[in-house]
């Protein structure tokens, strides 16, 4: 009963600020990247290479850093990684050299693997009846966190044209994350559901086995759709706007469309049951391979609008199933290992995609989107495959 009380009174609300301010701090400089690079004469694969700095650590981290969130908890881990993230900020005050400019976003990416999976893993410590409430909100705030990361960089730089002041604005972000972290920030209590535990039990052995792996392919599968579509929206078409001739803040604009039809993909997919969420899986990757089949040959900004949108929600839906995926694992199996799995997941693409893409779009960019595009139709394959092997 102690138990139960402690975990009613939990405070949600630290994680929502704090899912929501990391992502304003990243899409500010994410876009910045290729913009700010793009325009000082920075070869576009040496730009792929600082756009997927991050992910070069962060599709290890996670798995790597597992085992220390388990024996710190969840509090203590997000400090940790947040007082990292200054740390390699910092330099932006001083520098914006490539080479250091990497550095930092290496040194960042790794400490940030023990940021997010200790974050999603304080929702799978909560009760499964809780599970579903939180993950809406926890998915709102990180996609409205990126929304307003995006609008706010189209506002700094339709006033100031400098995107270098992008850089110095955004580590101010990380500083108040951390604060709210270490004042407000409260360690959730495992809740142990010995009826699914039990259930699972029953089953036999080898096909519960199965059906995990099938979950977890899937989930994967997932993810890195998922990653290939925001690549071309946030590494692409930016090289694609300064070509055209685009101002550089109407990158941040499309961006910030993108995100209003994820931010209600997300949040709704949270509610919906998994066969719901299959089929809309199925339409989401066969539309986005026909997006990115006409983001290689527009040229007209409205159209990319309109694209932007429809990227944002189908890509929110994948995101959404996917996590649900892991968190549902988290929870059957009391572990945290399937949010470390499905973010290292995610920085294996994207560090991928950018620093690929950029040496095939310093050949031709219009081949990018094509080559994108026959990659989902691999992963919609899959999918589909795997699927029919587990009744989801």
């Amino acid at each position: 009963m102690e138990q139960t009380n402690v975990n009613h009174h939990w405070r949600f609300w630290p994680v929502m600020c704090l899912a929501i301010l990391y992502p304003i701090n990243y899409s500010l400089i994410y876009l910045a990247i290729p913009l700010y690079f793009f325009n000082i004469g920075t070869e576009i694969h040496v730009i792929g290479f600082l756009v997927a700095g991050t992910t070069m650590a962060y599709c290890f981290s996670p798995l790597l850093l597992s085992k220390i969130g388990e024996r710190l908890g969840r509090r203590k881990s997000i400090i940790i990684a947040l007082s990292g993230v200054s740390l390699a900020q910092i330099i932006f005050y001083f520098t914006l050299e490539p080479s250091y400019f990497l550095i930092s976003r290496v040194c960042e990416g790794f400490v940030t693997g023990l940021y997010w999976s200790s974050l999603q893993s304080s929702i799978s410590d909560t009760s499964l009846k809780k599970q579903d409430a939180y993950l809406s909100r926890f998915n709102f705030s990180w996609t409205f966190g990126t929304l307003i990361g995006f609008l706010t960089g189209a506002i700094l730089l339709f006033n100031f044209e400098d995107v270098e002041f992008i850089f110095h604005v955004a580590p101010l972000l990380i500083f108040l994350n951390l604060f709210i972290a270490i004042i407000f920030f409260q360690e959730p209590v495992k809740e142990v559901n010995h009826d699914l535990l039990s259930q699972g039990t029953d089953q036999n052995t080898s096909s519960n086995h199965l059906r995990v792996q099938t979950t977890v392919i899937l989930f994967i599968l997932f993810i890195i759709s998922y990653g290939l579509a925001k690549n071309s929206t946030n590494f692409l078409y930016p090289l694609k706007s300064e070509i055209i001739g685009f101002d550089s803040y109407t990158v941040y604009l499309l961006a910030f469309f993108a995100l209003i039809s994820q931010v209600i993909a997300t949040s709704l997919a949270s509610y919906l049951n998994l066969n719901t969420l299959k089929k809309l899986t199925v339409m989401s990757l066969t539309s986005l391979i026909v997006i990115n089949i006409i983001l290689g040959f527009n040229y007209n900004f409205f159209i990319f609008i309109i694209l932007f949108f429809f990227v944002g929600f189908f890509a929110g839906i994948l995101y959404a199933c996917g996590l649900k995926l892991s968190i549902m694992l988290n929870f059957e199996k009391n572990t945290s290992k399937y949010s470390s799995i499905i973010e290292s997941m995610m920085g294996v693409i994207f560090l991928i995609a950018p620093i690929f893409s950029g040496y095939i779009a310093s050949i031709n960019l219009a081949l990018s989107f094509y080559i994108i595009s026959i990659t989902l139709i691999f992963m919609l394959i899959l999918s589909l495959y795997f699927m029919k092997k587990m009744q989801v």
